[in-house]
C-alpha cells in the first residue's frame, strides 16, 4: 500500500510548521519537508512529487519566486502547487493564482478543509494524467495514417471517433505498382521488406503532408482520401498535387533502391483518383473500426487505376477531379467511358505534371494530342491516324498517341456502328 500513497513536497522556513505539517499529512501521504526554495528546487532534481505545499514568505527566494521556476521548466511545470501563506490580501492571491498555482489557502486554516482540498486537487491530477496518457496513445495511433495536425483536430473534438459516417465531397486516390509481384519474386524476405517499407513511408509521407488520410495499404497498395476527418475545399488540388509529387519521388527511391543493391528492376506507380459524394467514417465495431471511405465515387477512383494500364498512363483523374484541381495541372483528356457500377458516361483525364513545372515540349505535346482527339472524335479516322502518328513519331514513348493511332487503324478498316455514342465501356480491370 505504501507504494501507491502519493508524496508531498510541503516547503516552509518555519521548522514548527514543518513539523505541524508532517505530522498532519504523514497519515495519508509520504511528506517530505524542505525549509526553503533553494533545497526544493534542488530535492526536484532527485525527485517529483505529486504535490507541493509552497509557504510565500521565505528568506532568500520567496514562493511566488520559487513557482516562476517551477513553471519555466518542462519536468516540473506540471507539478500541482498549493500556496499555503499567512498573507491574507487579495492581490496576494491572485499573483499567486496568476503564477499558476492551483490553489491559494491561508493560515490559520482548518486541517479537515486542507486535507480534503489536497484530495480533490490529487484526484484532478490524476485525471490528467490518465487524459494525457489516452490521447498519446491517440496520437500515436492515429499519426501513422494522419498528418501532425489532423490529429490534433480529432483530439480537439474526440466524438469524431464514434461510429458511423457522414456524406462529404471529397477526392479519393487509389494507387498500385506495376507488375510488384514480378519485383517481390526476385527479392528476399527481408528485402522485400525493406523496399516495401521505404516506399510506402515515402509516398505516405507525401499524401499527410498534403493532409490526406491514409485508409488502408493492401500489399503494396494504397488507399488515401482527402477531405476528412478535416474539411479542405481544395481536396482535388491536394490529391492531384500528392499524385504528382509521387511520381517524382519515385525516380529518386529507383535511383536508391539500385544503389542499395536491393533492386534493379525500376517500380512504376499507376494512380487513380476520382472526386465526389461519399460516406466517410468509422465502419466496423464498437471494438474495432476502420476509419474509411464508401460509396460508388469510391469505387470509380478504385477502377481508374488499373484503366491505366490500357492507355499506358500514370495518373488518371476523372473530369470531377479536373474541374476541382480548377487548371493547376497539364492534363489531357482521353476517352468518354463507363465502368462498373456506372450508368452515365465519365470523361478520364491523365495528370502529367504541374502547370508551371511542366516542360513547353509537354505543353506542345498535349496541345498536338488533343487536336488529334477532336478530329478522332468527329470521327475522321484518316487525318485523325495521320495526327496520331506524327504524335507518335516527335514522342515515340508516347502510349497514349499510339493507342489512339492504331484504333484509327483499325476503324479505318471495320468503322464502329453509326450509332455509336463515342463511349467505352471498360468493365473489367
Amino acid at each position: 500500500m505504501n507504494a501507491e500513497r502519493k508524496t508531498i513536497f510541503l516547503v516552509d522556513d518555519d521548522m514548527t510548521n514543518l513539523a505541524i505539517g508532517k505530522k498532519n499529512l504523514s497519515a495519508s501521504y509520504n511528506v517530505f519537508t524542505l525549509n526553503s526554495g533553494a533545497v526544493l528546487l534542488q530535492m526536484l532534481e532527485k525527485k517529483i512529487p505529486d504535490l507541493i505545499l509552497l509557504d510565500v514568505d521565505m528568506p532568500k527566494m520567496n514562493g511566488y519566486e520559487t513557482i516562476k521556476i517551477l513553471k519555466s521548466k518542462p519536468n516540473t511545470q506540471n507539478i500541482p502547487v498549493i500556496f499555503l501563506t499567512a498573507r491574507t490580501e487579495s492581490g496576494d492571491e491572485l499573483e499567486g493564482l496568476s503564477l499558476g498555482a492551483i490553489d491559494y489557502i491561508t493560515k490559520p486554516f482548518q486541517l479537515a478543509l486542507l486535507l480534503k482540498r489536497i484530495e480533490v486537487h490529487l484526484l484532478v491530477q490524476d485525471q490528467r494524467k490518465t487524459l494525457e496518457y489516452f490521447y498519446e496513445n491517440l496520437r500515436k495511433a492515429f499519426s501513422t495514417y494522419l498528418s501532425g495536425d489532423v490529429v490534433e483536430e480529432i483530439i480537439a473534438d474526440p466524438t469524431r471517433l464514434q461510429l458511423g459516417g457522414i456524406n462529404r465531397r471529397m477526392s479519393v486516390m487509389f494507387t498500385d505498382v506495376e507488375g510488384f509481384t514480378s519485383i517481390s519474386d526476385r527479392l528476399n524476405p527481408s528485402e522485400l521488406v525493406s523496399l516495401l517499407n521505404q516506399y510506402l513511408s515515402t509516398m505516405s509521407d507525401v499524401i499527410m503532408e498534403k493532409k490526406g488520410t491514409i485508409d488502408k495499404y493492401v500489399g503494396d497498395a494504397i488507399i488515401a482520401f482527402f477531405g476528412a476527418p478535416l474539411e479542405l475545399p481544395d481536396h482535388a488540388l491536394r490529391a492531384c498535387t500528392s499524385a504528382v509529387t509521387m511520381k517524382r519521388l519515385e525516380k529518386v527511391l529507383n535511383r536508391s533502391f539500385i544503389d542499395q543493391g536491393i533492386s534493379t528492376k525500376p517500380i512504376y506507380t499507376r494512380i487513380g483518383i476520382n472526386t465526389g459524394e461519399m460516406v466517410v467514417g468509422n465502419m466496423g465495431t464498437e471494438r474495432k473500426m476502420n476509419y474509411t471511405v464508401m460509396g460508388n465515387a469510391v469505387n470509380i477512383a478504385a477502377r481508374l487505376e488499373p484503366i491505366n494500364k490500357q492507355y499506358g498512363t500514370k495518373i488518371l483523374v476523372s473530369e470531377h477531379t479536373i474541374q476541382e484541381a480548377k487548371g493547376h495541372f497539364l492534363s489531357r483528356r482521353l476517352d468518354r467511358i463507363k465502368v462498373t457500377g456506372t450508368s452515365e458516361p465519365l470523361r478520364i483525364h491523365e495528370v502529367l505534371e504541374t502547370s508551371a513545372d511542366a516542360p513547353a515540349s509537354l505543353h506542345e505535346q498535349v496541345a498536338l494530342f488533343h487536336k488529334a482527339l477532336d478530329i478522332f472524335e468527329s470521327r475522321n479516322w484518316q487525318d485523325a491516324e495521320k495526327a496520331f502518328n506524327h504524335i507518335a513519331e516527335v514522342f515515340p514513348s508516347d502510349a497514349p498517341s499510339i493507342l489512339y493511332r492504331d484504333r484509327c487503324r483499325q476503324y479505318m478498316q471495320n468503322p464502329p456502328h453509326k450509332n455509336w455514342d463515342g463511349v467505352f465501356n471498360l468493365m473489367k480491370k
